[in-house]
């Protein structure tokens, strides 16, 4: 971490407190030893004027000759009493004071620490000036942690009377030490919160200091008490309570996750607050397993949601316009009605992207003279997981197969999280990768710097910001592909699909034009297999026995269809279902077990798995499972792509909605009909169906094996062509509607 970037210095002004003219001269261009010269000139003039003294000492000590500078001043203060020497002592100690803080400016901070060294042993009980070096003393060591402990502030600023320090100090000190994770750090903050008088201004102190370390999310524990002893004078900040919702979630503690959920909510007072609120506690219950009290929450989230159709959202808080657009992710996994979800969905995007809008200062809406089908088109890609992720496993075959030669990839992340697939398929086969650190601006101007024609969403309204990029509209022609589904933000033209995963009324109710591409809305060369670590006898399950798996995350097993797959299970005989996936493990399998009783199936019939280590050992593993379950209302995609790929049945039941549809898609343009089903019974039948047929199986399995060799899914060359195609048409429309 770097401590300069607390220390605000550019407020202070420096003027000239007493330097002869020309030696000021000098001074303000470094040269000390000309300033040295010329009062050791002034001296031999003028040798009564004790002011010389301090200035020349000081040129000294600018030179390094501390022995020097203490001799010269020490030699002149000897020869006055006790009664004289304090004045004599505070004139001195205000030239260096002034001098410190000019050094301070021009970011020379040993110098300033050399200095205000001197002033300490001149002066031990100036308490600003020791704050200001133990400031100092942080920022010149190789490690402010360590050196910053070594100080011991908890006891040291019990002996500051409070009223002796500069406002300015205060401020400058504690924008410094806050960001500066120790226990020191926190018990300095407590004792400027309960001593200081404009605790508004502490606190956004505190908050300016802390907020690189919230950017890339450090030092959690650190931050987490920080925002709770500001709670202590702030009770009803929404904004604190989220960060600790926030950095709660990340690192996956989700029970706490759901009580700071449950705070957000209870502090909630506009309509707005509630809802973004409730999402909170419904996102995060869910993540738990806990679907008895999350679909209790989640009727009077839907309730509010229609409540808040027509509203004008109450956007008090930063950090609620500007992840506004999170309101949309639960729908997806509570209910398979498009129509209803795409006009929540679009009147919330809309509002999100009025909202924020409003607030920027670049607005981007124009384009230069770009207009021409002349010349390569510049592709823009924007996610924040170009890595061994769902998104960078699947994204990445089309930048390997990209028209270098006439298409030229940018890619753009907020995310400096970075691996082999980043390196070797994003960062090798674009023509420049740009990382942003929340730095939304940041990114808007790189992207018109690098004059983008298409700018291509791969995250949709699962990360805020992108969503805040897109709603700038830095490009002339935006696209959403992957993600959860089509964001609904206005400034988005483009949803990419195909003729299966949508049906043919979604124009109807989607916000952005549907681009079908003729195949498939994904293809891919396939997957990295690792060997496999799983066999039967570790799971206790005898060699015939008819393996059933579900394999996704919490939020997608919603009870409904997990009765379903236990009504096969319990038609099976000597079947077993394997349960892996996100969640808190011992919820996971309440969830499970409960259903499975309520359905009659016996609990010894059913096996928890821990994640593997690895991706590829995941899908190694895959080969032990005779059929996959998929869920519902929202299908598995990668997960369905890799059951494919390990040339497995599956059983997926098909709706309405994008989230609804990807498995359907995927096992059409694999060649497989068999297991998909379009009503809850047909379901259960495919299921039972396939669990007692093995012969059928083993068919599937075949035209799974053979697809590999002709499907358009297993093609990521082509497919690269076909949305290459897509874009020079889109292209071709902007041109001929812009020119």
């Amino acid at each position: 971490m770097d401590p300069h970037h607390h220390l605000p210095n550019d407020a202070l002004t420096i003027i000239n407190p007493g330097w002869q003219p020309v030696a000021w001269q000098y001074l303000l261009s470094d040269d000390y030893g000309a300033v040295a010269k010329f009062y050791e000139s002034l001296l031999e003039k003028e040798p009564n004027v004790i002011e010389h003294y301090w200035y020349l000492g000081l040129a000294y000590l600018l030179l390094g000759q501390e022995e020097q500078a203490q001799l010269t001043w020490f030699v002149v203060l000897g020869q006055y009493d006790e009664s004289e020497l304090d004045e004599k002592i505070d004139a001195l100690t205000k030239i260096l004071d002034t001098e410190g803080d000019r050094q301070d400016v021009n970011q020379n901070y040993q110098i300033s620490w050399l200095i205000r060294g001197h002033i300490r042993e001149l002066n031990p009980d100036d308490y600003s000036n020791l704050l200001q070096f133990i400031c100092l003393d942080v920022i010149v060591s190789p490690s402010a942690i360590e050196q910053l402990s070594s100080w011991h502030l908890e006891d040291l600023v019990l002996s500051i009377p409070f009223g002796t320090l500069k406002d300015e100090t205060f401020i400058r000190t504690l924008s410094l030490i806050s960001g500066i994770p120790t226990v020191d750090s926190l018990y300095f903050i407590r004792y400027c919160l309960e001593n200081g008088h404009d605790t508004e201004q502490l606190i956004q102190t505190i908050i300016g200091s802390i907020q690189p370390l919230i950017n890339r999310r450090d030092y959690p524990k650190y931050i987490i008490e920080v925002i709770e002893i500001l709670l202590e004078f702030q009770e009803n900040n929404l904004s604190f309570i989220n960060i600790i919702y926030i950095y709660n979630f990340e690192f996956k503690d989700y029970d706490t996750v759901v009580d700071s959920a449950k705070m957000l909510l209870a502090k909630s007072n506009s309509i707005t607050e509630k809802l973004f609120s409730s999402t909170r506690l419904l996102y995060s219950t869910l993540m738990l397993s806990n679907w008895d009290e999350g679909l209790l929450i989640a009727e009077q989230y839907l309730h509010d949601l229609d409540d808040f159709l027509g509203c004008k959202p109450d956007l008090k808080y930063n950090f609620i316009y500007e992840a506004f657009m999170v309101i949309n992710q639960p729908l997806l996994y509570l209910q398979d009605k498009p129509v209803k979800n795409r006009q929540l969905i679009n009147y919330i995007s809309r509002s999100f992207q009025d909202s924020f809008y409003a607030t920027r200062e670049s607005k981007v809406l124009s384009f230069p003279n770009k207009a021409t089908l002349k010349r390569p088109l510049k592709i823009g890609y924007i996610g924040h997981v170009f890595r061994s992720h769902s998104v960078g496993y699947l994204s990445r075959w089309l930048i390997l197969h990209g028209d270098r030669k006439n298409i030229i990839n940018y890619g753009y992340t907020f995310s400096d999280n970075s691996d082999e697939i980043t390196e070797n398929y994003f960062v090798k086969y674009m023509a420049s990768y740009h990382v942003f650190l929340r730095n939304v601006e940041g990114m808007v101007k790189q992207i018109q710097a690098d004059e983008i024609d298409i700018l291509v969403d791969l995250d949709s309204f699962t990360y805020d910001l992108t969503c805040q990029v897109m709603a700038l509209k830095p490009a002339p022609i935006q696209v959403t592909w992957l993600g959860f589904d089509a964001s609904g933000i206005p400034n988005v033209d483009y949803f990419i699909a195909d003729p299966y995963v949508l049906p043919n009324d979604a124009d109807q109710y989607y916000s952005e034009k549907i681009w079908r591409l003729p195949h498939t809305y994904l293809g891919i060369d396939g997957f990295e297999v690792g060997i496999p670590t799983l066999k039967r006898e570790d799971l206790d399950i005898p060699p015939d026995a008819v393996i059933f798996a579900n394999y996704q995350n919490a939020l997608k097993r919603h009870p409904h269809i997990l009765e379903l797959q236990m009504k096969i299970l319990k038609a099976v005989p000597n079947s077993y279902l394997l349960i892996k996936g996100t969640g808190k493990a011992i919820a996971i399998q309440q969830l499970f077990e409960t259903i499975a009783q309520k359905i009659g199936v016996s609990l010894d019939r059913l096996r928890f798995l821990e994640p593997c280590e690895t991706e590829i050992q995941h899908r190694a593993n895959l080969g032990i499972v005779d059929i996959f379950l998929d869920t519902y209302p929202y299908n598995g995609a990668t997960t369905t792509l890799e059951v494919l790929w390990s040339e497995t049945p599956l059983v997926t039941r098909v709706g309405e909605q994008f989230a609804a549809r990807n498995s359907y898609t995927f096992m059409i343009n694999a060649g497989i009909t068999e297991g998909i089903a379009w009503t809850d019974e047909e379901y259960v039948e495919w299921g039972i169906k396939l669990g007692t047929n093995e012969n059928l199986r083993k068919e599937i399995s075949w035209k799974l094996r053979q697809s590999k060799k002709t499907s358009p899914l297993w093609n990521g060359k082509q497919f690269a062509r076909d949305m290459e195609d897509a874009y020079r048409q889109m292209w071709e429309i902007y041109v001929k509607e812009n020119t």
